[in-house]
């Protein structure tokens, strides 16, 4: 990263056992998973990226887990999704810090338990560059903004694109205060949206996720919905908002 030049990245062994603690597997077969991102980027302070997994979301052909790795990283892990059969569709939306030219390897666990995989190579000129030295991005009373975009109403039974975004600086614990010290991490490291009181999606969060984090997913609306979301902070503050989704 530039202005952070001793700061070690991760390598393809760092991936295999970053995998190998999620899945219990070191050898994973290539699957279908459909990778959408730039092939080319400036900047890799905040890349899109979405995931899809062609299945039917019916009874255990769904994902259960889906996990987003980087090769030249300072960390190898940069999400986890979880999925619901409250989910309409199999795929997600999201924004990642990308340092350099690597592959990005998705891993994906469906509720029937197979595990496969996908590779998407990324090219990027300037990698996820910080400023060395941290400003204050957390003052007394700081609070985040939270934007949630969701339909009013949806048809029973049909798929209800639920898009959200949090206004968090998602300190990655990789740079220094004025004095020299190392500022500690302070992510969103976990968001959840529960729909009538279930759980319905959820994504475990690394500092490799954008600042003021996006997520963009399918809900299946059978009935009116009442959405909870929330953003756990690694302080173990929690963010909270609320919609409404009436099934016409």
């Amino acid at each position: 990263m530039v202005g952070l030049p001793n700061m070690a990245v991760a390598g393809d062994e760092d991936v295999a056992l970053a995998i190998f603690k999620d899945f219990g597997l070191l050898d994973i077969p290539l699957g279908q998973v459909e990778i959408e991102m730039p092939d080319f980027s400036d900047s890799g302070k905040s890349v899109p990226l979405s995931v899809n997994v062609p299945c039917t979301m019916t009874g255990l052909d769904y994902p259960e887990t889906l996990a987003v790795y980087a090769a030249r990283n300072p960390r190898p892990r940069i999400a986890r999704a979880h999925f619901t059969p409250l989910c309409a569709q199999p795929k997600f939306s999201t924004r990642v810090r990308i340092d350099s030219y690597q592959d990005v390897t998705i891993v994906v666990r469906m509720a029937s338990g197979e595990v496969f995989k996908g590779v998407r190579k990324v090219d990027v000129t300037y990698g996820a560059c910080e400023e060395a030295i941290a400003s204050e991005q957390f003052p007394p009373g700081w609070s985040p903004r939270i934007r949630i975009a969701a339909p009013e109403t949806v048809a029973a039974g049909a798929s209800a694109n639920i898009r959200t975004i949090i206004g968090h600086p998602m300190e990655t614990g990789f740079r220094h205060n004025a004095q020299g010290l190392i500022v500690p991490v302070r992510i969103a490291e976990w968001f959840r949206c529960f729909a009538n009181g279930e759980l319905a999606f959820s994504v475990k969060l690394e500092p490799a996720i954008s600042a003021n984090p996006y997520f963009e997913f399918f809900l299946k609306v059978e009935k009116d919905a009442d959405l909870y979301f929330e953003w756990v902070d690694t302080t173990g503050d929690i963010y909270q908002e609320q919609a409404f989704i009436k099934a016409g």
